[in-house]
């Protein structure tokens, strides 16, 4: 079984993958993943909870310690909670909130107004209940520590009352982690896509209103040669008031240079990066290169604006930079779709279960071996469990597996990196499986929207021209 790295590069590159599922019709998405849905669990989005500025508990998304003992007066938190909301939660739920979170969870009063998700429940009613959510839990990225969880859960069960607890607390500072962006990279950037104004290079103006769920597509004419391979990028983070992730895109359909706009993704978009908070640089392994497309293309980078604070002075150029190969690297990685589109989830469906494979005559075909260095399973918000087999020689009785997600989360969708890679040998079989449950009283099946499902796969890996020029597999067989 091949060893699972550690998940964060790789879960946020990919995390919310193929937003064309849900940016036409800007579903619910923005209100259920990522940042917006973070400790305070899906709350007020008025601001009411911003607290005054006595908080020294939950750090911005730049790790700063705002624990100094020349800090601002008490919160009302006890400290021990403190500590724990600035290690788990204060990346989003800061001081002011970034990445598009609803609010700030630095003193007592942010845990005591209306949950924006149940006005008739307070905040720490609803956190109580995320904390322990095995769907949707709090944080939505990093897995709380036990001994955090339980503190947290004490408190809350108690009615998150007021701490007497007089002065500043000394709070350890929050690690910042790695450094993230383009000056970090260790290589020359060459590329980079960026949100702009209409036919301009000057920053996008986020609407102040109807931004609370705002998906905004930028598109480009491609910059690239043929046959150019990126080895490495960075996400570049403007303003992170507002911003909930982006990703980029390659279509063979011709966009506008310049072009900005409601998004309508062409059918044959090709995901090549992406980016939501937590998210880091990005390294290929070493001698591979991810393939970048040609002259031909079109990009498109879409962004999820979350603009629930109305700020009326944000101008974003968020995007991304590459870097990108000076000679040919051995090998070309690209990202290969598995699952199926057949979706009938029947009404009031429970462990509900759709599959779709790549049957083993069509890997039979390959020159080589596959090498699989990282999968990202997605379905939507009906999704419980995911798996993706390999059926040796395509026979039932040696079945390996690639992707196992026993408890999937639509908040928190992970890539998975493998180390060493995972070989598909030609002759190979590989069998996806959604497991959903279904609580309406009508059918679920595919589609684009949130409310609609899917059952993807998609693996990136190398040699890809081993793969040819289709990179779906069983994915619209219907058996």
């Amino acid at each position: 079984m091949p060893r699972l790295l550690d998940s964060g590069p790789w879960a946020l590159l990919f995390s919310i993958a193929l937003g064309a599922c849900t940016p036409s019709d800007g579903g619910a998405l923005g209100e259920t993943d990522g940042c917006a849905t973070g400790c305070e669990g899906d709350e007020a989005s008025d601001g009411s909870a911003d607290g005054s500025d006595g908080a020294d508990g939950a750090d911005g998304a730049d790790g700063s310690d705002d624990g100094d003992d020349d800090g601002p007066a008490a919160s009302g938190i006890p400290c021990e909670i403190q500590q724990i909301l600035a290690d788990d939660c204060g990346e989003c739920h800061g001081d002011p909130p970034i990445y598009g979170a609803p609010m700030s969870l630095h003193d007592y009063d942010a845990f005591q107004v209306p949950a924006g998700s149940d006005v008739s429940r307070s905040v720490w009613e609803v956190a109580l209940e995320r904390i322990d959510d095995p769907q949707r839990p709090m944080p939505p990225f990093d897995e709380m520590a036990t001994d955090h969880r339980d503190a947290l859960r004490s408190w809350l069960q108690a009615g998150a009352p007021r701490s007497d607890e007089a002065g500043t607390c000394d709070l350890d500072p929050v690690d910042p982690g790695e450094p993230v962006g383009p000056d970090a990279l260790p290589c020359e950037v060459t590329h980079t896509f960026t949100a702009h104004a209409d036919a301009s290079t000057e920053a996008f103006h986020v609407p102040e209103q109807g931004a609370d769920n705002l998906y905004q597509c930028f598109t480009f004419q491609s910059p690239v040669a043929e046959g150019t391979q990126a080895t490495a990028w960075a996400p570049i983070i403007d303003d992170e008031r507002v911003v909930h992730h982006w990703i980029l895109y390659r279509s063979e359909t011709p966009q506008p240079d310049g072009g900005v706009g409601p998004c309508n993704m062409p059918g044959d978009a090709k995901f090549v990066a992406g980016w939501a908070p937590g998210g880091k640089n990005f390294h290929m392994p070493e001698g591979v290169g991810l393939e970048l497309g040609g002259p031909d293309d079109s990009y498109i980078l879409q962004i999820h604006y979350h603009n629930t604070a109305h700020h009326a002075d944000s101008f974003d150029a968020t995007g991304v930079a590459f870097c990108t190969a000076d000679e040919p690297q051995p090998q070309t990685a690209g990202i290969i779709t598995l699952g199926s589109v057949w979706l009938d989830i029947p009404p009031g469906a429970e462990a509900h279960d759709e599959s779709g494979v790549c049957p083993s005559w069509i890997t039979s075909f390959m020159p080589e071996p596959l090498n699989v260095i990282a999968a990202f399973p997605h379905m939507h918000q009906l999704g419980q469990s995911f798996h993706t087999d390999i059926l040796r020689g395509g026979s039932e009785d040696a079945v390996e597996p690639l992707t196992d997600v026993p408890a999937y989360n639509f908040e928190n969708q992970e890539f998975y990196a493998y180390d060493p890679p995972v070989q598909i040998m030609p002759g190979d079989a590989i069998r996806t499986t959604c497991t959903y449950d279904n609580p309406y009283d009508f059918p679920v099946r595919f589609g684009e929207g949130t409310e609609d499902e899917m059952c993807f796969n998609f693996v990136m890996a190398h040699p890809i021209e081993a793969v040819g020029d289709t990179r779906d597999c069983g994915t619209l067989d219907n058996g």
